[in-house]
């Protein structure tokens, strides 16, 4: 069922973005239609979904219902952690859904982290999440490229799962904006 619901949206993305430059909210509102009709009365998916402006400097974002990525930006004076949370509900349960979109201007050196809810949930042997604010500690502490970034994520996250059996899946997306190098050496 699942995998079923996971073609449907990615079918319904295609479609729609294919409409030429449709306003993240809007194509959220599309987007939900298409999956109420086409999935069964309590079938969902949680979506974030972001459109890069020319240049790259500004990104504008729709979030229905997914975990709130992170804009994570490295200052002289610390590192801000801010939640990309601003759309609507899950697609598919209700059909008319209105979303608002936001949008964000970006700096170099900015990283936006996107995530599946088994991150944060990821249990090592003893039962206890990884977190939400583990997450963000290591974020704090995670310099250097998104290739860099990344691989401090799936490091720590495996070491904390250690041989724990797991629920469900561990999935992330790291970018990075281009230019300003990073403010310290990779942890």
């Amino acid at each position: 069922a699942a995998a079923l619901l996971t073609s449907v949206v990615q079918t319904s993305l295609r479609v729609i973005a294919a409409d030429g430059e449709v306003p993240p909210a809007l194509l959220a509102a599309r987007m939900n239609r298409f999956v109420h009709q086409s999935t069964a009365s309590n079938g969902y998916a949680t979506f974030f979904y972001a459109q890069f402006a020319p240049g790259g400097l500004h990104l504008r974002y729709v979030n229905a219902g997914h975990n709130p990525p992170y804009l994570v930006r490295r200052r002289e004076q610390g590192v801000e952690i801010r939640e990309l949370s601003v759309g609507g509900t899950v697609l598919g349960l209700f059909p008319d859904v209105d979303y608002e979109d936001a949008e964000v201007e970006l700096l170099p050196g900015d990283l936006l982290v996107a995530f599946t809810d088994g991150v944060r949930e990821a249990r090592n042997s003893e039962g206890e999440e990884f977190g939400e604010e583990g997450l963000k500690d290591l974020l704090r502490e995670a310099v250097g490229s998104a290739d860099d970034v990344s691989a401090v994520i799936a490091g720590r996250v495996t070491a904390w799962i250690g041989s724990a059996e797991q629920h469900d899946d561990v999935t992330f997306v790291v970018a990075r904006v281009a230019g300003a190098p990073a403010l310290a050496a990779p942890v």
